[in-house]
């Protein structure tokens, strides 16, 4: 999941140039990016041994807070900062504080976001 925010926001960057005088080449590069962001995410290249024993450390220190009020408030929190990030466009610290999460919230996240970006569809809690 560590490249999961940056893909999105390729995503969103390439669809919002779309259609305005940006090159199309411009537009088709950003889109190749992407994609092969998520290629490498869903074969396993953009992970190495270290980043996946730090995530599973920090995920693990999260799990073993005690299930208080507090830690759903703190969770809540950084769920939310982490939203915030993927719409100030700092991928890299969106991800940072989602190492920390839970998958499952972590998902929440990122779905929302990509969701929030279509405007058919109700805002998330987040926006």
């Amino acid at each position: 999941m560590p490249n999961r925010s940056r893909t999105h926001m390729l995503r969103v960057l390439a669809m919002r140039m779309d259609g305005t005088s940006t090159p199309d080449k411009l537009v088709d590069v950003v889109r190749k990016v992407a994609q092969e962001l998520e290629a490498r995410e869903a074969d396993g290249r953009t992970h190495n041994p270290e980043d996946e024993k730090r995530i599973e450390r920090q995920r693990t220190l999260f799990a073993t807070l005690p299930d208080t009020g507090a830690v759903d408030a703190l969770k809540e929190a950084m769920m939310q900062r982490a939203y915030d990030l993927m719409w100030d466009g700092d991928g890299l610290a969106c991800d940072a504080i989602a190492e920390f999460l839970p998958p499952a919230a972590a998902d929440e996240v990122f779905n929302a976001w990509d969701n929030d970006q279509d405007p058919s569809k109700p805002r998330s809690r987040f926006h």
